[in-house]
């Protein structure tokens, strides 16, 4: 199972790491890869409203939310 970990402040930095590091994988033609498990360290909530979150939950990934103190 693939596995990303993102240690982001704002949900404009997770969309910026996600488009990088994940949805990169379409351009490339492994689209196939993006499954499994993405934990994001964060300091609110907010992050959680990333446009992209709701894209990759329905490809089946699993996120999971981690505070940041």
């Amino acid at each position: 199972m693939a596995e990303w970990c993102f240690d982001v402040a704002n949900a404009a930095e997770l969309d910026m790491k996600l488009r990088g590091d994940v949805f990169a994988l379409d351009n490339l033609g492994r689209g196939d890869e993006i499954h499994g498990r993405i934990s994001v360290t964060c300091p609110a909530n907010l992050v959680k409203t990333s446009s992209l979150v709701s894209q990759l939950e329905a490809r089946g990934i699993e996120f999971v939310w981690l505070k940041k103190d």
